[in-house]
């Protein structure tokens, strides 16, 4: 239960990266938002693998 509260905190984290990155750079399809997003589907991928097992 400690790694999906862990990821959890990651996934907050990196939504507001992105939320950031967003009001930034205003293109979606700006490498660093593509990067950003990315990220944070992969972490999303593990959350959702993570929460399956429990």
């Amino acid at each position: 239960m400690d790694s999906i509260n862990k990821i959890d905190k990651q996934i907050y984290e990196m939504e507001q990266n992105l939320l950031n990155i967003i009001k930034e750079k205003v293109d979606l399809f700006d490498p660093e938002v593509i990067v950003a997003s990315q990220q944070l589907d992969s972490i999303l991928d593990e959350y959702s693998h993570l929460i399956q097992l429990s």
